[in-house]
C-alpha cells in the first residue's frame, strides 16, 4: 500500500491520541488485560530463577544493574509490543486469535521489537549508572539510598519498579529519538536503522513530542520516590504498557500512514 509520512500534526492532535488509545482498549480489553499483566507476570518469573541470588537486589555495580533491567525491562518491553499489535488489530476489526500470535513470523517480529525497547531501556540505565558512578557529588551520594539515582528509582515492589522502567523507556525514547522505531519495524518490518532516521524525521516534525515523551517519564520515575504516591503508583503501572503499546499504535497511524492504510472506526468521529 502507499506509504505515506512521517508528516507534522499538531498537539491538538496528540490530545485525541489520549482518547482514541483508551477507545481500543475498552472496545476489546481482553487482549490488553492479557498484555497489561504479561509485565509483572513476566518479572515474577524472571526473578524466581535461581540465576539471579549473587546479583539481586540492585546493591550498587554493573552486574546487578543489568539483571535488574533483564527481569524488569524485556517483560515490560514485550507487553508493549504486544499491545501495540493488538491495536492495529482491533482498529482494523481483525482481533488477533491466540494461534495468530504463535506463528513463527509473527513472534520474529514481536520478539525483534521488543528486544530492541529493551536495548534502549538497557542503554538509559547503564548511562545513568555511569554518570552517578563517575560525576556524582559527594553531598547527593550521601542522601542517597542503595544507588537509586543509578537504577531509576528500583523500588521494593515489582509495580513500583515496573511504573520506574516505563518512565525510564519513554525518557530514553525521548532523548534518542527514537518513539516511532519499534511500530515501524514492527508494522513495516522497516529495517531499525531506516526506522531511527524516519523516526528522527518524525520527531523533529513534531518537536512537541520530545517534551511530551520525557516529561511523562521523569514524572512515572519521580513518582516511585514520594510515598503519598505509591498506592497511586502501584495502579498506574499495571495498565499503563497496554495502554502505551495502544498509543503507539496510534500516533504512528496517524504521523505515518494519515490513517489511510487503516480502516476507519468510531474514534475518528470522537477525536473530531
Amino acid at each position: 500500500m502507499k506509504y505515506f509520512g512521517p508528516r507534522a500534526v499538531t498537539p491538538h492532535h496528540g490530545l485525541g491520541w489520549l482518547t482514541q488509545a483508551l477507545y481500543l482498549l475498552f472496545r476489546h480489553p481482553g487482549p490488553f488485560v492479557a498484555a497489561a499483566l504479561l509485565a509483572p507476570a513476566g518479572s515474577i518469573l524472571l526473578l524466581t530463577l535461581p540465576v539471579w541470588d549473587f546479583t539481586l537486589p540492585v546493591s550498587g555495580g554493573w552486574l546487578p544493574t543489568v539483571s535488574t533491567v533483564i527481569c524488569y525491562g524485556f517483560p515490560l518491553a514485550l507487553a508493549v509490543s504486544l499491545a501495540t499489535g493488538l491495536a492495529r488489530a482491533v482498529n482494523r476489526r481483525h482481533p488477533l486469535p491466540l494461534q495468530q500470535l504463535l506463528i513463527p513470523t509473527t513472534l520474529k517480529v514481536l520478539l525483534k521489537s521488543s528486544l530492541f525497547l529493551f536495548s534502549l531501556l538497557l542503554q538509559g540505565y547503564l548511562a545513568i549508572y555511569l554518570i552517578h558512578d563517575l560525576v556524582s557529588p559527594a553531598a547527593i551520594m550521601a542522601t542517597l539510598e542503595h544507588n537509586r539515582a543509578a537504577t531509576f528509582a528500583v523500588t521494593d515492589t515489582i509495580l513500583g519498579t515496573q511504573l520506574a522502567m516505563t518512565g525510564g523507556l519513554l525518557l530514553v525514547m525521548q532523548l534518542l529519538f527514537a518513539g516511532f522505531v519499534m511500530p515501524l519495524y514492527l508494522f513495516r518490518e522497516t529495517p531499525f536503522y531506516s526506522g531511527w532516521q524516519l523516526s528522527f524525521l518524525a520527531m523533529q516534525l513534531n518537536p512537541w513530542l520530545g517534551p511530551a515523551l520525557g516529561l511523562l517519564g521523569i514524572i512515572m520515575i519521580l513518582m516511585t520516590y514520594f510515598g503519598i504516591f505509591s498506592v497511586l503508583a502501584q495502579v498506574l503501572a499495571l495498565p499503563l504498557p497496554a495502554y502505551l503499546g495502544a498509543l503507539y499504535y496510534v500516533a504512528w497511524s496517524e504521523i505515518f500512514q494519515g490513517d489511510a492504510e487503516e480502516q476507519p472506526t468510531d474514534w475518528t468521529q470522537t477525536a473530531s
